[in-house]
């Protein structure tokens, strides 16, 4: 699987990926099985450090996705929004069906173990704190940074994690760039690196 693949608003979940997804349970959710085994290794090695952090979302379906959607929009419509209105509030918090991370197994929602939803201040937690500083040795980067969102096309969100592997991560990382801007300046180098590596 392609670990660095963008899925967003313009790039939707390819349908051999979806089709293909082979997903392993870790901490309660599903996720793609190499991904499950990064973060179940990094909410391990967290609770050995004293910090226990909760999975609170993982893959989703298409029509789940699609369910979560069509709620959002007419909850916006019904508080007197027009649709299209609707479509774009809900878009900045929420993406379509087969246009978000959670439908590919790849991206995490964390949180603190009493949350039953995402906290808008969890990056001020421990359990963010923690994972701001260690996400990346195991392969998750905070898929949407702040003063990013005009890249990313999604609101700052401090509880989703995304598994792109561990090198990618830390040079995400180390370089302040969202996942839109390492692909665009920096992916034909990584990719070239990695595959003609012959160490």
């Amino acid at each position: 699987m392609d670990y660095l693949i963008l899925i967003d608003a313009l790039h939707p979940v390819p349908w051999e990926v979806y089709t293909s997804l082979e997903l392993k349970e870790v901490s309660g959710i599903l996720l793609e099985v190499q991904a499950a085994e990064h973060l179940g290794a990094m909410l391990e090695k967290a609770r050995d450090e004293g910090i226990e952090i909760k999975a609170l979302s993982g893959f989703r379906s298409i029509s789940y996705q699609q369910g979560l959607w069509e709620r959002a929009v007419a909850r916006a419509e019904a508080g007197g929004m027009t649709q299209p209105e609707a479509v774009a509030l809900v878009s900045e918090t929420l993406a379509k069906p087969r246009h978000s991370e959670h439908n590919c197994g790849l991206a995490a929602d964390l949180c603190t173990p009493a949350a039953d939803d995402t906290e808008e201040n969890f990056c001020t937690t421990s359990q963010g704190k923690w994972l701001a500083g260690n996400a990346a040795e195991y392969g998750f980067i905070l898929r949407y940074p702040r003063m990013k969102e005009h890249l990313t096309g999604i609101a700052y969100e401090p509880w989703h994690y995304r598994y792109v592997g561990s090198e990618a991560a830390e040079l995400i990382k180390s370089s302040g760039l969202c996942l839109e801007e390492f692909l665009h300046f920096y992916s034909d180098d990584f990719y070239t690196a990695r595959w003609t590596d012959t160490r």
